[in-house]
């Protein structure tokens, strides 16, 4: 009996740290508003200051933004109406990093840490398009353009846009932007007028 009660302790301790590792990302540095958390099949209010776990599936009603503060000091805002997923985050010495999430709703801006200084692999998926980071500040999201995603790079060293559609496009100066509709390749990016920026902006600004 000792033995099994053993294997179960020692089963525990693995879980733990298993869970512990999976929620050593960051935390949720600002919340205006309200917000929820899907984590592990449950739904939680969003505070500030709880840790951010791979896996969690951020959502914010029509008037709420929140911020993910993670620990390479990299900062991604979640917009109004948004669902943001935290698909994969790690950071190796030997080896590429990875950062990985999706949109399914709404918008968000990221501004990226010490994870893209080096070999990395940075992405958001979205149902239209990949977005992939060199290591910038940028902007995504829907509604800007009816039935479309749109993509902005605010600043930085450059943003890539790819879907089956067509050939993947570069965004390599500030304010230069393309727009992926359904079935469709990424337009040719162009730099967006200032309206449209702010109105962009302004999905992830309380």
């Amino acid at each position: 009996m000792w033995w099994k009660l053993c294997f179960l302790i020692s089963l525990l301790g693995f879980s733990q740290l298993t869970l512990a590792e999976s929620c050593n990302l960051g935390k949720v540095d600002s919340l205006h508003g309200s917000a929820t958390v899907e984590r592990a099949g449950r739904i939680v209010d969003v505070n500030e200051g709880i840790v951010i776990c791979k896996g969690d599936i951020y959502r914010t009603d029509k008037t709420s933004v929140l911020q993910l503060a993670f620990r390479d000091v990299s900062r991604i805002t979640v917009g109004k109406d948004s669902v943001f997923v935290v698909t994969e985050y790690e950071m190796y010495k030997d080896k590429p990093n990875v950062a990985l999430f999706e949109l399914i709703k709404g918008a968000f801006r990221a501004v990226t840490g010490t994870m893209t200084h080096g070999s990395h692999r940075y992405e958001v998926k979205t149902a239209l398009a990949t977005i992939g980071v060199r290591g910038t500040d940028f902007w995504g999201g829907y509604g800007l353009t009816e039935n479309g995603l749109d993509v902005v790079m605010l600043s930085g060293k450059g943003v890539y846009v790819t879907n089956t559609q067509g050939e993947m496009v570069e965004l390599g100066a500030n304010g230069l932007g393309t727009t992926v509709l359904p079935a469709t390749a990424p337009s040719t990016p162009k730099i967006w007028k200032d309206e449209k920026v702010a109105k962009a902006v302004a999905t992830i600004t309380p």
